[in-house]
């Protein structure tokens, strides 16, 4: 009779099953065990063999050590997701894990490195039934005035939120229906923040980053999250995103009167927010009829811009600054090799780069496949380097005639 490995984490087979969406049904088919040995596996009744945690690793795309790796208390506050009220439990299950370990990876970063210290202002409100649509427009101008922006468009959302402590991750979550979602870390007293980055779309994403910001500043220490709230707060989080991107007294000026569809695609650029956004605001600050606001939206769908608007196209989302800087700084003062973070961590390779918000082969001992790397110019284009003694300007190419 084999016997279970020594020091066998029971938890962290749990995380790794829900972070990959799996059942335990599924994930007894894959390693060729019954649903109720994984759950034996999971209660830490029992414990899978070397062979089998072999096995587990290649399946779940992990390192055998990861199985061994003490977990971290897990925080009891909310997560809260930016996401359709119909999101099935799984996908909800899987972002709850990426965001313990965002948190884990992101400890791990702060044994080395300081952090922005955390600048966020919050309400002390346990009950959402508590906040009002005054209360967040306060809370939103709260915000411009401690961060220092006034009352302009803001450039760049994501710098702000990152420079006020904020830690953020953007990756793909593998699927359409989830946009975002935080929580506050108690025991650090800093907020964190994912991104989803499927839809890749600049003005959606700068209205999801203020949602989640909503969240951190409203709903620090609300106590539960379920189906009966939800709606309501996410109504307040959208609201406090609407508040701080436009904010009244700039917004309600540049709006002329009885606005056209082409009036808010104008602005969008400017304001860096969708047209449908910016009409949502417009009807909330009654700068438009009720009448007007159905007449633009059923503009809106007949044109076809509920999938995708003009302009959508031409910008990428902003960039997470933060943690790719943390990881070059580690790197160019050889406090850890690609190697040496990556056994730290005991993490997929993968994973550590989403949530490090790096590119996909980053961390990779080799370089992945570069097509550039195969092109080379032809002999008779090779920059032939002349430098005229007066100027000196370099001749890049020497073409005969």
């Amino acid at each position: 009779m084999r016997m279970g490995i020594t020091g066998f984490q029971p938890e962290r087979l749990t995380q790794l099953r829900e972070a990959r969406g799996l059942s335990k049904i599924n994930l007894g088919r894959l390693v060729d065990r019954s649903p109720s040995t994984i759950t034996k596996w999971e209660n830490g009744s029992h414990s899978p063999d070397a062979e089998v945690i072999a096995i587990l690793g290649q399946v779940l795309n992990c390192p055998v050590t990861w199985f061994i790796k003490p977990t971290v208390k897990k925080e009891n506050n909310p997560v809260f997701f930016r996401t359709m009220a119909n999101t099935a439990k799984d996908l909800c299950n899987a972002s709850e894990r990426y965001m313990g370990w965002l948190q884990e990876v992101s400890a791990t970063l702060q044994e080395y490195l300081d952090y922005p210290e955390v600048d966020v202002p919050h309400l002390d409100v346990t009950d959402y039934r508590a906040i009002d649509d005054e209360m967040i427009e306060v809370m939103a101008a709260k915000c411009r005035k401690q961060w220092g922006l006034g009352i302009a468009p803001i450039t760049d959302l994501l710098l702000i939120i990152e420079n006020a402590g904020v830690v953020c991750s953007r990756f793909e979550q593998g699927s359409a229906m989830m946009d975002g979602y935080s929580q506050w870390n108690e025991s650090e007293s800093r907020p964190y923040i994912i991104l989803a980055s499927d839809k890749d779309n600049y003005y959606r994403s700068r209205f999801d980053a203020a949602h989640e910001l909503g969240h951190v500043v409203l709903h620090r220490y609300v106590e539960r999250l379920d189906s009966v709230n939800f709606k309501p707060i996410e109504e307040q989080a959208h609201k406090f995103a609407a508040c701080l991107m436009l904010p009244e007294v700039a917004f309600s000026v540049e709006l002329p009167p009885f606005p056209t569809l082409e009036n808010f695609i104008s602005l969008k650029t400017r304001w860096g927010m969708s047209a449908q956004s910016m009409i949502h605001r417009a009807k909330s600050l009654e700068l438009i009829s009720p009448l007007e606001y159905q007449r633009l939206y059923k503009s809106v769908s007949a044109r076809g811009w509920r999938k995708g608007e003009p302009l959508d196209d031409l910008r990428k989302p902003e960039s997470v600054r933060l943690l790719p800087r943390c990881v070059s700084l580690l790197f160019e003062t050889n406090t850890f090799s690609k190697s040496t973070l990556l056994e730290s961590l005991s993490m997929s390779r993968v994973d550590v780069e989403d949530i490090l918000s790096l590119p996909r082969g980053y961390l990779a001992d080799k370089p992945l496949l570069d097509i550039n790397s195969k092109i080379k110019l032809k002999n008779s284009l090779k920059p032939v380097v002349k430098e005229d003694e007066q100027s000196n300007v370099i001749d890049l190419f020497n073409r005969k005639p």
